[in-house]
């Protein structure tokens, strides 16, 4: 469930009744006068860590646990360790509960971490012997080989050879400005289906607030929801301890104090415009005046994040070439959702004692306010997201993956899980092709562009003659070719991703693209190669919280 932000819709609703006129052409000041007045609304009491909501939350989740409905429980176990206050005995009891839970999932590796977590976040004595029995449990099944892997066969890692400067990304891609649709990726070689071309890891991400339980706050990893919270606030919570000591020292730090207030005034994925802001900030090394010096006149200039080194990244550098992005879907109605947005994160964060220790002029803070809109706009442009209707949304900003172009016919797959964007190739790529995804269901999920916040130009959604010419394409009869056919029928389980691959690749090359089987085999093709992904990345995970449990294991 998605939580209604209350205070951001009612300043909405005010200005649309009293701003009418001023929507389009108002300079930022106004909106800032305007939301002044309503600052009450924006002014909400801070909510701390409280031991009485985490036995709430517990309780809630050991209700959801008897029922067996384990997704709902571990969501409130998480919420109970957010809540618990540090050094309460409800932190580990927490721990001791979610580790029931992967027990039963015969997640045996994690079942032990929390456990281990919950011994040294002070699980009361008189509760020990049971998760000493649970303990002894998870080591004798592990002992008789009933581990779910922690040894990755790296089936969906990149599979060709890589920059040299950017070694998560293949050789033989660079950018180039396609128009309206702004920069993008081109091929400079052939590709073929299954090529892994990139593998690129977000350290900015940002989080509906449901789904802030369920994924790290830092890098975006689920990290099977044994996450651990901030040890300050109640809202956020990471897949290790260094996630939460770099998001602090990153951005959190300016977030902590006003957390509940940010909660009520974040929508959508505007999170993000602070977060890159104070990313920036960070990398100048709160050095405010020489990071004005920079920004104003470098916003929106174009940059290629293709000529950094990506073999020793630098934060500041990395922050330069986002900062730089020409926003390329403006309209009216984003520019003020922006301003508004932009302008209570500004009168929000200026509650926070750093921020206004460190803006102290009013021309840092008008810097604030108008920097914050200037990543607002390059922000809603540069997005990967991952959205699951109540389950919330995920945003991350990834320098190299942010410049792929949008297609309903895309020849490519994004994949957005444990903290890592996978692109790999979905129909075969020539040289010379636009290298482009889709940000939402595709055409054959029979995609309407409903859920695009933008006008969508592609071949899908083009009403002319190319747009004709691939619909009449779609709707042409085919011939299964003896190759496809066998593909088709034969292959055994194991082989099954390595079949479609084959099978997608014959299609394309036979003309079956764009029709109804091409997209039935694609569709199959993309739900396997999720899986298969998702499935690699638990047994990394499982590995990861064996090396931290050590002796544990």
């Amino acid at each position: 469930m998605t939580l209604p932000n209350f205070p951001f819709k009612a300043i909405q609703d005010r200005w649309n009744l009293e701003m009418p006129r001023h929507r389009r052409n108002a300079d930022i000041s106004v909106y800032r006068e305007f939301v002044a007045r309503y600052d009450p609304l924006l002014s909400t009491t801070e909510v701390g860590k409280d031991n009485a909501k985490a036995v709430y939350h517990r309780k809630v989740g050991n209700f959801a646990y008897l029922e067996k409905r384990f997704d709902d429980a571990l969501w409130s176990y998480n919420r109970s360790i957010c809540f618990a206050e540090n050094l309460s005995e409800h932190l580990g009891i927490g721990y001791a509960n979610r580790s029931a839970i992967y027990y039963e999932l015969g997640e045996y590796e994690v079942a032990l971490y929390n456990i281990d977590l919950a011994r040294k976040s002070n699980y009361p004595e008189r509760l020990l012997p049971k998760l000493l029995a649970r303990e002894a449990n998870c080591k004798e099944r592990l002992a008789g080989g009933h581990s779910k892997g922690t040894v990755p066969l790296p089936v969906v890692d990149i599979n060709v050879d890589v920059n040299p400067k950017i070694p998560f990304m293949a050789k033989g891609i660079r950018m180039k400005e396609f128009g309206d649709m702004g920069r993008g990726l081109v091929a400079e070689r052939d590709f073929k289906t299954g090529d892994v071309i990139l593998d690129e890891k977000s350290d900015l991400c940002s989080l509906s607030f449901v789904r802030s339980f369920v994924e790290c706050a830092h890098c975006g990893s689920a990290f099977l929801n044994s996450l651990i919270p901030c040890s300050l606030c109640f809202a956020v919570m990471y897949c290790g301890e260094k996630c939460r000591e770099e998001d602090l020292r990153i951005t959190h730090r300016f977030e902590c104090s006003v957390v509940t207030k940010l909660l009520n005034v974040a929508s959508d994925n505007m999170m993000m415009m602070p977060r890159l802001f104070f990313y920036g900030l960070t990398a100048f090394n709160d050095n405010i005046d020489q990071m004005m010096k920079y920004c104003l006149p470098n916003a929106a200039v174009g940059s290629n994040p293709l000529e950094l080194d990506f073999t020793h990244p630098n934060p500041l550098d990395v922050f330069k070439v986002l900062h730089q992005a020409k926003p390329n879907r403006n309209n009216s109605n984003l520019e003020h959702n922006l301003k508004l947005s932009a302008t209570a994160f500004y009168l929000v964060f200026m509650k926070n004692p750093l921020v206004q220790s460190i803006f102290r002029t009013e021309a840092q803070r008008n810097f604030m306010l108008r920097c914050l809109l200037i990543h607002g706009r390059a922000t809603s442009s540069l997005l990967l997201g991952r959205e699951n209707g109540d389950a919330g949304f995920l945003a991350a900003l990834p320098p190299v993956a942010s410049l792929i172009n949008h297609s309903c016919d895309p020849n490519v797959i994004s994949v957005v899980n444990s903290g890592r964007i996978k692109i790999i190739v979905l129909r075969p790529i020539q040289k010379g092709d636009q290298i482009l995804t889709s940000y939402a269901p595709a055409w054959w999920d029979e995609h309407d562009g409903s859920t695009l916040d933008f006008d969508c130009k592609c071949v899908v959604c083009d009403r002319g003659p190319e747009g004709a010419k691939w619909r009449n394409a779609r709707e042409k009869k085919r011939i299964l070719s003896s190759e496809a056919m066998r593909e088709w029928i034969g292959g055994g389980e194991t082989q099954d991703l390595i079949k479609f691959q084959r099978l997608v690749q014959i299609l394309a090359r036979d003309g079956h693209h764009p029709g109804k089987l091409f997209g039935e085999t694609v569709k199959i093709y993309y739900d396997k190669l999720f899986d298969e992904v998702c499935a690699e990345n638990a047994k990394r995970n499982r590995a990861k919280v064996q090396q931290i449990g050590g002796n544990l294991f």
